[in-house]
């Protein structure tokens, strides 16, 4: 789809949620007259924003998600300065096969001082109920956190970003009893920039391979930049245990780069004693794969291992309308692994 002119936007402070709706559909109803714009999606994003700084970056990510997902988002900020609520609301029109313009819509609403405690009551109106709900929670969850309890109940999934904290282990660790409830079906971000990844081992694990790995007493070594262990490495390090199987030995380490959150995976016991490295090349989307054999001879060769934007990381779990269960498998090994290591 094209983009074509936006149709309008709206903005008001100390506003009702009557009056955001009004104008919602004021905005529907082309200038000339002509019939409304029809609205697309197949969901509802609900997204959580604290302070000006990240609505500003969150609305820049729900833009760029315009063609990927075309869906009404929702963008919530709370402040603590002021009364009230105010709001913005925005239809971008694509234009669709058969020459009809479609809208998406995207209503941001600030919520203020005491209108913070009626979140939920804020929202509801807002959410269509013929599609599902999915919650953007854009850092690491917090237990009892009323914003997040409040918000998740009306969610079908959630997307957290665990990594976005101080220790990403803490992160993880307070997703897990929300991931073990399974209503919202739970998953983080960090989940899915491993997907290249766990595509690539996949490939290179073929099924005589991960036999040799389930008998013998298999090493997996996951690297990540310096400092407490990413999420990426923690979920990939709890993914190959979940594969593999609790024989298997897992050791994470820092290395002195910062160049992406995961930076390399060496498997010990892999096929008839071969060794199995995968090490992403540095500003590069791509991998080095050696394979070594027992002798010390060894295969290499370069392979895809793509580095998506936070936008089309969104954008692929979005399009998961179910409970991810290798990520609820893979993320209590991921916990664990974090307490042996001390991350």
């Amino acid at each position: 789809m094209t983009t074509a002119a936006p149709p309008g936007r709206w903005e008001g402070a100390g506003v009702t949620l009557d009056e955001v709706l009004a104008r919602l559909a004021d905005l529907r109803c082309p200038p000339d007259g002509g019939p409304p714009y029809n609205r697309t999606g197949v969901l509802t994003l609900l997204a959580h924003a604290t302070g000006a700084g990240e609505a500003a970056a969150l609305d820049g990510v729900i833009h760029d998600l315009a063609d990927h997902q075309p869906s009404r988002s929702v963008l919530v900020v709370e402040e603590d300065a002021g009364r009230g609520i105010d709001a913005a609301v925005s239809l971008a029109c694509r234009d669709a096969e058969g020459g009809q313009s479609v809208a998406m819509e995207l209503v941001r609403l600030t919520l203020r001082g005491p209108a913070r405690a009626g979140l939920a009551s804020a929202v509801v109106p807002l959410l269509r109920v013929d599609l599902p709900t999915v919650l953007w929670w854009p850092r690491a969850p917090e237990d009892g956190h009323p914003a997040l309890e409040a918000l998740a109940g009306l969610a079908d999934r959630m997307v957290t970003e665990a990594g976005r904290c101080a220790r990403p282990a803490d992160g993880l660790r307070a997703l897990a009893p929300l991931a073990a409830r399974g209503r919202p079906a739970a998953t983080d971000l960090a989940w899915a920039a491993i997907t290249p990844w766990r595509q690539l081992l996949a490939q290179m694990i073929d099924p005589p391979a991960l036999a040799a790995l389930r008998s013998a007493s298999s090493v997996a070594a996951v690297a990540h930049p310096e400092g407490p262990a990413t999420a990426e490495a923690l979920l990939l390090a709890g993914w190959l245990r979940d594969v593999i199987g609790a024989g298997l030995m897992v050791e994470l380490h820092g290395r002195p780069v910062d160049d992406t959150p995961l930076l390399a995976v060496e498997l010990e016991g892999f096929a008839a004693g071969r060794r199995l490295i995968v090490e992403r090349l540095p500003g590069r989307s791509s991998a080095a794969v050696v394979v070594v054999e027992p002798g010390g001879a060894s295969r290499r060769r370069v392979l895809p291992l793509p580095r998506p934007a936070r936008a089309h990381l969104i954008a692929g779990e979005l399009e998961l309308q179910r409970r991810d269960r290798p990520f609820e498998r893979a993320l209590p090994h991921a916990v664990a692994l974090a307490g042996g290591a001390g991350a």
